[in-house]
């Protein structure tokens, strides 16, 4: 490889990196200005705290602790904080999936792959900010728990690994980002935010049912294997589901006609 051919890939590097820094700065500041995902932060907040205080402080008659220290806490928090980050994924990818900006940015020469991962990668970051308050109530229950009552409600010896937690929130909110703002530019509005929610919820249904049909009893909790794999089995699940599903709308949206 010559000068001219190393000068050509840093030329190329530079023109990617550019083009993707204006596209991705463009969608996160227009996101940021948008109401919505305010409006969907606040409603969350506001579902966080039924489902992780309110709900539990009045249903174990105010000793809180009892909850966070039983099967119930790992169940609900995770089937309605998976339910609420499908939605705020895909929420936050159909805003970014504007058809005329794909007018826009794919005529000032920018390529069609750079377009595209700027998008899907502001989409993620939008939607982990608008999640932000919900981590921060786990975290504050977290440390209110410890160092009050000294119990450790993400017990990693019960299953309950706050690594495949967060991680798997994470998976979530990436796997509706990424899919509601590559298919958008195909579907009806709403569709990729049916389809995601759909799927997240599958799983969130799915689970608790075949954990229990497996058990003889019908009334056992989760052993420590099965609340681990409760909280692990999202990565690789909506990992290959993104694949999957992402890269044939990769495929349509790279060999579509872009309007004039």
């Amino acid at each position: 490889m010559n000068n001219q051919d190393n000068q050509l890939i840093l030329i190329n590097k530079y023109k990617f990196a550019l083009n993707f820094k204006i596209v991705f700065i463009y969608s996160v500041k227009k996101l940021l200005k948008s109401p919505l995902p305010y409006i969907a932060m606040i409603i969350s907040i506001f579902i966080d705290l039924f489902i992780y205080v309110f709900l539990p402080y009045v249903t174990k008659l105010g000793d809180i602790s009892r909850y966070y220290a039983s099967e119930e806490w790992v169940i609900l928090t995770m089937q309605s904080t998976f339910t609420i980050f499908a939605l705020i994924g895909a929420l936050i990818g159909e805003m970014n999936a504007i058809p005329n900006e794909k007018v826009y940015f794919l005529s000032k020469s920018i390529k069609r792959h750079v377009f595209l991962w700027a998008k899907c990668i502001s989409s993620f970051i939008v939607a982990i900010i608008v999640s932000i308050p919900t981590l921060l109530i786990l975290v504050g229950i977290v440390l209110f728990e410890w160092f009050g009552h000294g119990l450790n409600i993400f017990d990693v010896s019960r299953g309950e690994n706050p690594y495949a937690i967060f991680g798997s929130f994470l998976m979530i909110l990436l796997f509706g980002s990424f899919i509601s703002t590559i298919w958008h530019y195909q579907t009806r509005g709403g569709i990729s935010i049916i389809i995601c929610f759909s799927l997240v919820l599958i799983y969130v249904i799915i689970f608790p049912m075949l954990t229990q049909l497996s058990n003889p009893s019908w009334a056992a909790d989760f052993t420590d294997f099965l609340r681990f794999l409760w909280l692990l089995l999202p990565l690789p699940i909506y990992f290959l589901l993104l694949v999957s599903i992402g890269l044939p709308g990769i495929f349509i949206f790279m060999k579509s006609e872009v309007e004039s």
